[in-house]
């Protein structure tokens, strides 16, 4: 089988996790190759020979992440075919299944981070908990790998534009001196300076936003600086690989507690971790998607900035491996504890409801218009006849997902 193609996260977590594990091993071997003290020798008592002792069995080396990606990755396949429980397509309304998420996360009124610098935020809050790439029954598969972001810039939502971060007055006042000469230049390059002196000084120019902007300035490079024992550069670009890809590792409390059970139950099943390809994004992350993958919402209230949602990858689980792990994530949905879809980028996507249960109808409806201007063709057809939520497992039977993440 070809290798298959690597990317930047991956290969950073690779080499991270795989020092981290070896340090381990190697500290449990040295300990058990340490050699009692000598036993004094009394030729005067004889001694009753006791019994040889069992030999201590040889540490096993932890799996590594490399290894572990190989196993998801192995070519493999099983009798029967893939069958998608209902719970798991999508609804004769396609809008429901968005507008479900949406109106939860209305309910339980989610912050959503805009950027690297809220999520920051965020995590220093304690709201998200982080999923180490290499869990017991579980493994990160490509988080962060989608799009990239720069973590010392400031998204602004309304205008979709990024404005970069600076630690102070003094250092912005130096960038704005340059470009006002570069302004002068002709053609694109002149343009380009002008368009980004105006958006600069549209925030720099406020005492209080500039003031904002360089604490989250601080915020981004002190955690950068020590995450969790963990140091990055952010002049560096693969260090802004991994400190993404870190970042964009959380996930709510109790969507953990759904993956994990998931994920155990897998594990158990097949040997084999469950592989993760998405958990918390950013508003700008969300955006940037949308340009490169079908399957990205454009809604204002996406499911995954929420941190609520987590994608499974099924890229390569032979068919009984998918039919099981439907059919555990369709027993949590009948349950009334998620919101899931199969989708077609290979990957199976799962909401958790926080207080488990699903949001009121009322809020749920008034979410229709929102995705149908998102997603024109998730309308329903007319003349068509459109089931509500009370019979659930009923009124999913219109096929595969298009666009819903």
């Amino acid at each position: 089988m070809p290798s298959p193609e690597r990317n930047p996260g991956r290969d950073v977590l690779q080499v991270t996790l795989a020092v981290c594990l070896a340090a381990a091993t190697a500290f449990t071997l040295g300990a058990c190759r340490q050699q009692a003290p000598p036993v004094e020798e009394n030729n005067e008592v004889v001694a009753t020979a006791s019994p040889t002792p069992e030999p201590e069995p040889t540490p096993v080396a932890p799996e590594t992440w490399a290894a572990a990606i190989e196993k998801v990755e192995e070519r493999r396949g099983s009798p029967g075919k893939i069958n998608v429980p209902p719970e798991l397509q999508h609804y004769d309304d396609r809008r429901r299944f968005l507008a479900l998420q949406m109106a939860d996360s209305k309910e339980e009124g989610f912050h959503l981070p805009h950027d690297q610098g809220e999520l920051v935020a965020m995590i220093q809050k304690h709201e998200l908990v982080e999923m180490p790439a290499l869990g017991d029954d579980y493994i990160l598969y490509d988080i962060g790998t989608a799009a990239r972001e720069d973590p010392l810039s400031h998204y602004d939502e309304a205008t979709n534009k990024d404005v970069k971060l600076f630690p102070d007055f003094e250092a912005y006042s130096a960038c704005d001196a340059q470009l006002e000469q570069d302004e002068k230049r002709p053609g694109k390059t002149g343009a380009k300076a002008r368009a980004e002196r105006e958006i600069l000084s549209r925030f720099y120019s406020d005492p209080d936003e500039r003031e904002k902007l360089f604490a989250e300035y601080r915020a981004v490079t002190d955690m950068a600086y020590d995450f969790r024992g963990l140091s990055y550069d952010l002049n560096d670009p693969a260090d802004r690989t991994r400190f993404q890809v870190r970042l964009l590792s959380f996930i709510r409390p109790e969507a953990r507690e759904t993956l994990l059970k998931v994920a155990h139950d897998y594990h158990e099943e097949f040997g084999r971790r469950l592989p993760v390809s998405s958990l918390v994004r950013t508003q700008r992350y969300q955006r940037r998607m949308v340009r490169n993958s079908p399957n990205a919402t454009g809604v204002d209230l996406a499911p995954h900035t929420t941190g609520m949602a987590f994608d499974i990858s099924y890229k390569f689980m032979a068919p009984d491996e998918q039919n099981f792990v439907m059919k555990e994530v369709a027993e949590l949905e009948d349950e009334g504890k998620v919101e899931s879809l199969r989708e077609r980028n290979n990957s199976f996507h799962v909401y958790t409801y926080a207080d488990g249960h699903r949001p009121d109808e009322d809020v749920v409806t008034g979410f229709l218009p929102d995705v149908e201007a998102a997603h024109p063709d998730s309308a329903p057809h007319k003349g068509a006849s459109h089931r509500s939520s009370a019979g659930r497992r009923a009124g999913r039977r219109s096929g595969l997902a298009s666009r819903s993440h």
